[in-house]
């Protein structure tokens, strides 16, 4: 590995460790989820965190990508911590998102009950069919409604 792709991990690694260790703390919409993320850290729940129950998180994960074990990741073992880590997220939030009946399974008729509300809300006219001036712009290849 050459000395200009270790600086650009260990950069990388860096803000992936200042934005998890922000992130672990902070919540732009505070109030709960802020304080959940709190309670989680405060392994001992004793009302603080101290540096190596702030530590925790983030080193398991370091921990988790280092997939040969030598205390060290490399490139490839940083991108395939972060895709699985995006994969986990993607297919946690779908299963929150299609999952009417909690039991943290999709069936096919939820999925069905969710496409139909949103079908509904795309057909702005009640018409039973969709137009292209009542897709959403992003789905309409970024034309406006209207025909712009």
């Amino acid at each position: 590995m050459t000395l200009f792709r270790k600086i650009n991990v260990a950069l990388l690694a860096t803000a992936v460790t200042i934005a998890g260790a922000g992130f672990a703390l902070a919540d732009d919409r505070g109030g709960q989820r802020g304080e959940m993320r709190f309670e989680r850290l405060d392994a001992d729940s004793d009302g603080s965190v101290t540096f190596a129950e702030f530590s925790r998180p983030m080193m398991e994960r370091f921990n988790e990508a280092d997939a040969d074990g030598d205390g060290l990741i490399n490139a490839a073992e940083l991108e395939e911590a972060l895709e699985s880590r995006r994969a986990e997220r993607r297919a946690s939030r779908m299963i929150e998102r299609f999952d009417i009946d909690g039991d943290e399974r999709v069936s096919a008729e939820e999925l069905v009950n969710r496409q139909e509300k949103m079908f509904a809300l795309m057909d702005r006219d009640d018409s039973g069919a969709v137009t292209e001036d009542e897709l959403p712009r992003r789905m309409a290849g970024g034309k406006r409604r209207g025909g712009n």
